[in-house]
Formats: structure tokens, C-alpha cells, sequence
């Protein structure tokens, strides 16, 4: 081991005495990388080791009262690194194709923890069954899409064991708040919100945001957005101290994507966050649901018509997006970004689901940032026949019926058999 360590050091000190402004950019950008990822190797590497030296007690001959304090000690790392390092090591003992992956630089550090963290202990036993499937896909999605696979099945899991309704339940008693003053007068808030809870609260604090943006434009000020926010929480409190009692309160505002019989999985906030169920059915008396039906990933065949078509084509750009969807695979989430034409009102472009998508406002109105030469989603007429066709297909399914063998035609005109 200790031949390992010396060739290892030798690398390393190698690359001190690199001369970094004689690299090209593509090797620079080659050299980040590529240290990245082999630093979060050695992570995953060292976490065998780790998970022993604290098994077999190495930490306590000099008197230590914990693994972390020693470890803490002797890196120079703060308490809370080195017990989240001990608590990695530990949980990926019984994370054997995830301890792999991350060994051969298939899976980063944050990808590792991500795996960790839904291995809990009541969920272990589901989480062997599934660690190769959940390995593979973290593999091949970008991060945030990799968060949202763990998160639903983590909701999965948790509805098998029967614990989804335990789980909505310690979001709603872990919220808290704190409101304090300092000893110079300034107001001190902390808090955490329940996921649908902390949409309501964040959707209307950035409504007043730019209620308040607008304003400052009008007035010629210049606030920070933090300062912005402040402002929008104090306005918020104005306006409801300023209103009678027995008034008749507004809905709360959040949209939540929630799939049918076929999709029962599906549950997300507009903002990405992934919920169950459970969250929801305190707001359902008050809901309006808008069905938006869909023909594959990316065809709208219908909307609801609930409201102006405009607002739902809107809406169900939304739902089909779900986040920005510049190249870079930037994760600003729908309710944060623009709904614009990919190629240009001014170029003719349509302003239909194929030629809009979603966009951050950073990458949709900064000419510099913003990726020219998209091409829309392949045109398709969608006729009264295709939808159809679109919502016997959902029926049929349902009702767990096959349909693989059905031509266009025989699905057109098929009935779901009636009790007799």
C-alpha cells in the first residue's frame, strides 16, 4: 500500500509543476475534467478503507471520543465533512454495484451520495433488488434528471412498504419557522416549507418580485433581487394585514403534474420538486384540473378547454418540457423560464407546440447564450381522428387491454367490452 501512495503523491506533485497558461484550451478543459473525475475516484476508492479504519476502531488509540473528530483532526476538515465521509463509507458497504461504478469513474461523488441517501434502512432490502437498474440510470441521465428518477423511486418504495402517507406527514411536522431580532433592530427569518407549502409561498413571493421589478424599472431604483425579495415579503405581510378577517381568501397558487391510470406514478410540482400523492389531497376540494392528453413524449393531441387556448398551450409546453431546454441541459424549471418560439415570430415561425419550448430567461434573451440554430420538433397535423384514436388508446390501456395487434383503423372504431 504504502508503494501505491508514493507513485500516487509523485503524480501528483508532478502536476504541480505544470505549466497551466502553456495548455490550449482543449487541454485545459481535457485536464478539469479529467481531475474532477478521478478525485471523486479516489473518494469512492478510499471508502472501503475508511469503513474499516472506523470498524476496527483504528481512530480511538489516541483517546479520540469519535472516528470524525480524529479524522476532522488529522485532514484539517470541518466535523461535518468528516462524518459525512464516514456515513458514505458505511452505507456504501452494502452498495456493491454503486461502490463499482463510482470506483471506475462511472458514477461521480454526487452521484454516489444521491444512490446513498435513498438507501435508507427501512428501504434496504427494495434498494438491493433494485441497485443495478437504479445504477444504470443515474449512468446515463444528466444530475437533475438523475434526482428525479431516485426521488420517484423513492415514493415507489415508499408506497410498498406503506410508508407514503408517513413520509407526507413528516414534511408537513419538519416544517418550521423562526423570526428573530438582532441586537442593531434587523429582523432575522429562517424557515422550511412542505414542498406544496414552499411553492405557494415561493410562487407568490417571485409574482411580488417582479410586481416590484417593474416598479423600480418605472422609478428608476436599483435593488438587488435579494433586496427585491426582502421588499416582497414585507408587501406580502401589508397586504395581509390589510385584509378584513372574514374575507374570502384566494386559492393557493401551484400546478402540479399528476399522471392518470397509466402514469400513476407521475406526481411533480411545476418547480420540478417530486411529491407523492399525499401532499396533494388536502388542496384537492379546491383543485381545477385541466387535462392535457398526450401522443408520445412531445404531441399534444388535446387540451381541456378550461381556459383561452393561448394559456393552455402554454400550460401544456409546460408539462411536456418540465425545464429549459437549451443544449446545455441547463435545469431552470418551467415555472422559472420563458415559452418562446424556436424559430422567430419575425421569421415566420409559428406559434404552435412544435416551434415553442421551453427557455430560461438567460438562455432565451441573451443573444450570446442563446443556441441560434435550434430546429422545432417534426411538424405533425394532429386531426380529430388522432386524438381520437390518442384517448381510446389511454382507455384501452386502462383497462389493461392489449392493443400492440390493433391497426389504426380497428383502434378508431373498437369499444371496450360492456358487463353483461
Amino acid at each position: 500500500m504504502e508503494a501505491q501512495l508514493e507513485q500516487l503523491t509523485s503524480a501528483i506533485d508532478a502536476l504541480t509543476a505544470l505549466d497551466i497558461d502553456a495548455l490550449t484550451d482543449t487541454e485545459l478543459h481535457t485536464a478539469v475534467v479529467s481531475l474532477q473525475r478521478l478525485g471523486d475516484r479516489l473518494t469512492v476508492i478510499a471508502a472501503p478503507l475508511l469503513e474499516r479504519w472506523h470498524h476496527r476502531q483504528v481512530w480511538a488509540t489516541d483517546g479520540s471520543k469519535s472516528a470524525a473528530a480524529r479524522l476532522s483532526r488529522e485532514t484539517g476538515t470541518a466535523k461535518k465533512t468528516a462524518a459525512r465521509s464516514l456515513h458514505r463509507a458505511s452505507v456504501l458497504a452494502s452498495m456493491p454495484a454503486t461502490a463499482s461504478a463510482g470506483s471506475a469513474g462511472d458514477l461521480s461523488v454526487d452521484q454516489v451520495d444521491l444512490l446513498a441517501r435513498a438507501n435508507t434502512s427501512e428501504r434496504r432490502d427494495l434498494f438491493a433488488r433494485d441497485e443495478a437498474m437504479l445504477v444504470g440510470q443515474v449512468h446515463d441521465l444528466w444530475f437533475h434528471e438523475a434526482v428525479r428518477i431516485v426521488r420517484y423511486w423513492e415514493n415507489r418504495a415508499d408506497a410498498h412498504l406503506g410508508r407514503d402517507h408517513a413520509a407526507a406527514d413528516q414534511h408537513t411536522a419538519d416544517a418550521h419557522a423562526h423570526c428573530s431580532q438582532t441586537l442593531d433592530g434587523m429582523v432575522k427569518i429562517d424557515a422550511e416549507l412542505d414542498p406544496v407549502g414552499g411553492a405557494i409561498f415561493a410562487t407568490e413571493l417571485q409574482r411580488l418580485v417582479k410586481e416590484l421589478q417593474e416598479a423600480d424599472r418605472v422609478a428608476g431604483v436599483d435593488r438587488t433581487p435579494a433586496q427585491r425579495r426582502a421588499a416582497a415579503m414585507v408587501e406580502m405581510a401589508r397586504r395581509s394585514a390589510a385584509m378584513p378577517a372574514d374575507a374570502v381568501h384566494p386559492r393557493p397558487l401551484f400546478i402540479a403534474h399528476v399522471g392518470d391510470g397509466s402514469v400513476a406514478e407521475l406526481c411533480e410540482l411545476a418547480n420540478g420538486t417530486i411529491i407523492t400523492p399525499a401532499h396533494l389531497a388536502p388542496f384537492c376540494d379546491d383543485a381545477m384540473l385541466e387535462v392535457i392528453l398526450f401522443d408520445g413524449p412531445t404531441t399534444i393531441i388535446s387540451i381541456s378547454k378550461q381556459r383561452s387556448f393561448a394559456g393552455a398551450l402554454r400550460r401544456a409546453i409546460e408539462a411536456r418540457d418540465r425545464h429549459c431546454q437549451h443544449p446545455s441541459n441547463c435545469d431552470v424549471p418551467a415555472d422559472q423560464c420563458d415559452v418562446d418560439h424556436i424559430i422567430p415570430w419575425s421569421a415566420g415561425g409559428p406559434t404552435s407546440q412544435h416551434n415553442g419550448r421551453l427557455q430560461c430567461p438567460t438562455h432565451n434573451r441573451n443573444r450570446d447564450k442563446h443556441d441560434h440554430g435550434a430546429t422545432p420538433l417534426p411538424h405533425r397535423d394532429v386531426t380529430r381522428d388522432d386524438e381520437t384514436r390518442a384517448r381510446r388508446r389511454w382507455r384501452l390501456r386502462r383497462a389493461g387491454i392489449p392493443i400492440h395487434h390493433l391497426t389504426p383503423d380497428q383502434l378508431h372504431t373498437w369499444r371496450l367490452p360492456t358487463a353483461s
